[in-house]
């Protein structure tokens, strides 16, 4: 056995050592051939400036602290933190510098919010006010069927545009 290991370590071992070997470099022309040029074609004429200038981009609206309250009460609504949310809506929904959309978005939720935390006469009184800005207002079909604020809405309505 020994024996066997021996012989077979004797033919390994020069052939190992031979792989280990650095082959030969190999060689390099210099220098290396030129690709042959390419034609290019002119480009065109750049076309003139118009003569009347271009009105720059309008600046980047910035968000206002009334807007990204509305967004914070909203989140909160949106949590079930409505107790939070009628206090952040409240004085909101007297904001005169919300946009007519906002200020229905903020006077809608204020109502939810009212209605979940079972202020039930102060939850129609914000869905009048909301009818007052808009007569238009509605909700969705959903919303309208909700068990708790749909009555109310659907009462604000008829005290305020008589449908």
């Amino acid at each position: 056995m020994k024996r066997a290991l021996r012989s077979t370590l004797s033919l390994l071992i020069p052939t190992l050592l031979a792989a280990c070997a650095t082959p030969p470099p190999t060689p390099v022309n210099y220098p290396a051939p030129t690709p042959p040029p390419v034609a290019v074609a002119p480009s065109p004429p750049v076309p003139a400036a118009p003569s009347t200038p271009i009105a720059p981009p309008p600046p980047a609206v910035d968000v206002s602290a009334n807007e990204r309250a509305l967004v914070t009460a909203i989140e909160a609504y949106d949590r079930g933190d409505y107790a939070l949310a009628v206090r952040l809506l409240t004085p909101l929904s007297n904001e005169s510098t919300l946009e007519a959309e906002q200020h229905l978005r903020a006077l809608k939720t204020l109502a939810f919010s009212q209605c979940s935390t079972n202020a039930i006469t102060a939850c129609r009184g914000t869905f009048e006010r909301a009818f007052r800005v808009d007569a238009r207002f509605d909700l969705s079909a959903a919303e309208r069927g909700h068990p708790i604020w749909g009555p109310q809405f659907v009462r604000a309505r008829k005290t305020v545009t008589g449908k």
